[in-house]
């Protein structure tokens, strides 16, 4: 009965801000409880979008079973809370981790598309000459094994990202597919629900940020759906009431919070984030790499060129 109460609180409390999507939510979450015949009828009208009646009868609804809702430990609400709190400061930087592995990738990977060709060349260019200049002098041994190992790194590297696709989006649809990822990744990340349906989580979590990453709007769109209109997961704020398990798992979430701004501050200083910050058109920034590596791809052929003329004569 508590959690009847609770869940039609929130409905009223989403249906005064408007946020339809938690009104489902909490609307499939209902229809896995044993309800009366009082709560169906609000949440037929609440399917038929009759609004302007389903706030005064959960009012008279609340008010008939508020004398009979257990007291709830104070310490407990207060482990509960701050358990809340945890979990939304987790999420949001886990977001933002995704977000910014998602930036470097994508970046990475029209990077390699661009450039990777041309790149290629002049490091097997690079490993040709440094050859040359080997069997001449041994000093230049260690230039050659360098060289060599640059360009197989690279061409394994090149390879790699020639599998993946980079998609442009607008600001509209990057802001969208942002929305419509929160509210998803709040609703099935394993690390804030409960435990008994963690490993089911964990697969949709993962089909979600793939689809994040490949920013695919419409599967991530088709997911959020899926958790707002499907059977749903609870958090672990909502789920728990025992305090030693609430203190585990809060102790839990702060060292995951601890770990995950680590690799924020990771990411910030990643050269390549670093660089991207530093660029005001990424068109122009591919032009002008372009450009800088013709011209060492012309100054390395020189030099192959020179080598082989001199000991032709020689």
């Amino acid at each position: 009965m508590k959690e009847v109460l609770k869940r039609l609180e929130i409905i009223k409390s989403s249906i005064i801000i408007e946020d339809n999507e938690i009104v489902d939510l909490q609307v499939n979450k209902l229809l896995l409880l044993k309800i009366d015949n009082k709560v169906e009828s609000i949440l037929y009208l609440i399917s038929n979008t009759n609004f302007e009646k389903v706030i005064p009868l959960i009012d008279e609804y609340l008010n008939q079973f508020r004398s009979l809702v257990l007291y709830e430990d104070e310490k407990i609400q207060g482990l509960k809370h701050e358990l809340s709190i945890l979990e939304k400061e987790f999420l949001l930087y886990s977001n933002k981790v995704e977000e910014y592995h998602n930036i470097i990738n994508d970046f990475n990977i029209k990077y390699h598309k661009k450039l990777g060709d041309l790149i290629e060349e002049i490091l097997v260019l690079r490993e040709e000459y440094y050859e040359y200049m080997a069997k001449e002098n041994d000093d230049f041994n260690v230039e050659y094994k360098e060289s060599k190992q640059d360009h197989e790194e690279f061409h394994n590297e090149f390879k790699q990202f020639s599998y993946s696709n980079s998609i442009d989006l607008s600001k509209e649809d990057k802001k969208e597919l942002k929305r419509l990822y929160k509210k998803a990744s709040r609703l099935c990340h394993p690390d804030i629900l409960e435990e008994e349906k963690k490993e089911e989580a964990e697969e949709i979590f993962k089909e979600l940020n793939a689809a994040y990453e490949q920013k695919d709007i419409k599967k991530v769109s088709s997911i959020l759906h899926q958790l707002l209109s499907g059977e749903s997961f609870i958090s672990a704020s909502d789920s728990l009431f025992d305090k030693k398990v609430l203190k585990r798992k809060i102790s839990i979430l702060r060292e995951k919070i601890k770990k995950i701004k680590i690799e924020i501050s990771a990411l910030k200083e990643n050269e390549t984030f670093i660089m991207l910050n530093k660029i005001d058109d990424i068109y122009d920034y591919f032009v002008q790499m372009q450009e800088e590596l013709m011209a060492e791809k012309d100054s390395i052929m020189e030099k192959i060129k020179n080598f082989l003329k001199k000991h032709k004569n020689d």
